[in-house]
């Protein structure tokens, strides 16, 4: 007979302060949460003390009730009681962030998407650029003027751009916010602004500016469009809505657009540029060595995100950066380089090769595992690689040293090639491989501490998982009359110990043991022969019981929950019977990094309690392929 969760629910809702107290209700695959709005009503400490309970989380004003297998049953019954609980839930309510915090946090999701376009313009002025300097086209000639507006046209209409991306930052109706970016690049009023007539609207002057190759303020424009949007929307019958309200936000927007935001934008821009010049004037060379040390550390605080603009706007309206992406160039190559010498002299087997595989990363202008895996976690590495990055940011400032495109990486050296001719290109080379050189020679010299030393490895060999009882095979029994159940490593990547998730459901190992891999690829197998029980709806995790009696959870990232199944993608349903390496489930791993969700993936035996010992076969750093054993459980 089915459980009755009635009495349960009712006390959970009576204990969160009750119906009026929850903004909204849903679940993920253990945990039933309340977005609540007074926590002060919550009684979080009674509701660990119902059976179905097994402890309580708080995230900002959300409070995560870990229940287990039982969740959905349970928010079935809270559902009943007339709880708050549509698709809307899952948002959450909005964190509370610093204003820099949310500044940077609107930046960088404007920005980040528009790079590859930013890229490829940017290569095809490169190729140009060696086409005419090969004397292969000239710039009279047709079809470099076609290639050339195909390249500028990225750059030319970055506001159509940033207002696409904005949108969705901003939770603005996209067509609408790209309506605007067309106001201001419409031709009419380009002919304005160049014409020497001053333009008025309703008797208030029209700032004569241009906002082709602008950033600003279209992000101010869309930002205030949220706001208009709101009060609009509260303010039209519903009756007339479809007609009204579209129709009112641009009648209000465009002129204010027009009036008020453009030109603080372009103020605001204009500020920005003579900052950077000011700092270039007073401190010349050094401005660029200094922001090339300090980049590592900059990026830990997510401030990196800001100065993405001022770096495109100096390349679309000078044609070069000479600040921002070629101090950013210096810092992650000499990241590679430090990282590089560490897979070299390093005696660990697993910081060899995640060292080895974090260099090649950062090279390619990717250096979060780099950083917070390798060179900042041995100390000494990281500090020798902001040591090169400087020097070599001051030998790049000394021989003026400019970007045409916004690269930070090695993929840098073409986008050297410009109107500076080949000189710079070579000065560019040189400064790269200062940098990188440089963070290698200095991690050597000043070294390291391995975080495994030779004695503590020897010291665990009799504990190694992987030594102990060898001739053991998968659901045999061994000298003690244990049988040994494998699994195999559903996702591809790096290990890391329960311990060391920073979800305190899984590292205090409350949903039950095993260990979690930061994963490197998008793709979910099946650890193992058996029957999928649970696919979220989400499509965040999947849980299965194997032939053997395991009932394992794999937990894709942490609060993926709230992304409600986008970058997620389900290759089973419930009641499925799967063999190991069957693919479970596909996700869009940058996608979801992009989104600001950590991806490390719990890979957990639920039923744990049944067993004597559930003990990971490999140690946290050490990289896991998909099939690899993972757990063994006696």
């Amino acid at each position: 007979m089915a459980k009755d969760y009635g009495e349960t629910a009712r006390r959970l809702v009576e204990l969160a302060g009750g119906k009026e107290n929850i903004k909204k209700a849903f679940h993920c695959m253990t945990r039933l949460r309340f977005n609540v709005k007074d926590k002060s009503l919550v009684d979080d400490k009674k509701m660990t003390q119902l059976p179905e309970v097994v402890g309580v989380n708080w995230h900002n004003d959300q409070c995560q009730i870990i229940i287990g297998n039982e969740v959905s049953a349970v928010y079935k019954a809270v559902e009943r009681l007339g709880v708050a609980t549509d698709e809307d839930a899952v948002q959450g309510p909005a964190e509370k962030k610093g204003v820099f915090s949310v500044i940077v946090d609107s930046i960088t999701g404007c920005m980040t998407p528009m790079i590859p376009a930013l890229t490829a313009a940017g290569m095809m002025k490169v190729i140009l650029t060696i086409l005419n300097a090969s004397g292969l086209l000239t710039e009279a000639s047709m079809t470099y003027q076609v290639l050339s507006l195909i390249g500028d046209s990225a750059f030319y209409f970055m506001p159509f751009l940033i207002a696409a991306n904005a949108a969705k930052v901003f939770r603005v109706n996209q067509s609408l916010a790209l309506i605007i970016a067309g106001v201001f690049l419409h031709p009419t009023f380009v002919s304005l602004v160049a014409g020497e007539a001053a333009i008025t609207f309703i008797g208030l002057p029209v700032t004569k500016a241009s906002y082709s190759y602008s950033v600003i303020p279209i992000i101010l424009m869309v930002w205030i469009m949220s706001y208009i949007e709101k009060m609009v929307d509260a303010i039209t019958p519903k009756m007339l809505k479809i007609i009204m309200h579209p129709t009112l936000v641009i009648l209000i927007s465009a002129p204010i657009a027009l009036i008020v935001i453009g030109p603080l934008g372009n103020i605001a821009g204009d500020g920005l540029a003579e900052v950077i010049n000011f700092l270039s004037a007073k401190l010349g060379f050094v401005i660029v060595g200094i922001l090339a040390a300090f980049f590592p550390f900059i990026v830990m605080t997510g401030m990196h995100h800001a100065l993405t603009p001022i770096g495109l706007s100096a390349i679309a309206t000078g044609g070069s950066d000479a600040l921002i992406f070629v101090s950013q160039v210096c810092s992650n190559v000499a990241q590679s380089g430090a990282s590089l010498a560490v897979a070299v002299k390093s005696k660990d087997k697993a910081m060899k090769q995640l060292a080895s595989a974090a260099g090649i990363s950062a090279v390619m202008g990717i250096t979060e595992p780099a950083l917070y895996g390798v060179t900042l976690k041995l100390k000494r590495p990281v500090v020798a690689a902001a040591l090169a990055a400087g020097i070599g940011g001051i030998v790049g400032g000394i021989l003026q040293v400019s970007l045409y495109i916004a690269q930070n990486s090695i993929m840098a050296v073409p986008a050297f090639i410009g109107e500076k001719g080949m000189s710079n290109l070579v000065y560019g080379i040189i400064m790269i491989a200062v940098s990188f050189i440089g963070a290698f020679v200095l991690t050597v010299v000043i070294g390291f501490q391995d975080e495994g030393g030779q004695e503590q490895q020897d010291a665990s060999d009799a504990a190694d998982p992987q030594t102990a009882d060898p001739v053991l095979q998968d659901g045999q029994t061994g000298s003690a009359g244990m049988t040994r159940k494998n699994v195999a490593a559903p996702v591809k990547g790096t290990i890391v110990e329960l311990a060391q998730v920073p979800d305190k459901t899984f590292s205090d190992k409350i949903l039950g043991d095993g260990i979690a891999i930061l994963p490197e690829e998008g793709k979910v197998f099946a650890p193992a022969d058996g029957e999928i029980s649970c696919v979220m709806d989400t499509k965040h995790a999947v849980a299965m019981t194997t032939v053997q009696g395991l009932e394992i959870l794999i937990h894709v990232g942490l609060e993926t929950v709230e992304l409600q199944g986008k970058y997620f993608t389900s290759h089973v349903e419930n009641g499925a019977k799967v063999k190991e390496g069957d693919l479970l489930l596909e996700f869009d791993l940058e996608a979801v990094k992009k989104a600001g969700y950590q991806t490390v993936t719990p890979v957990i035996v639920t039923n744990a309690g049944d067993f004597i010992s559930v003990l990971p076969m490999l140690k946290e750093h050490e990289r896991v392929v998909n099939g690899d054993q993972l757990l063994k459980v006696l």
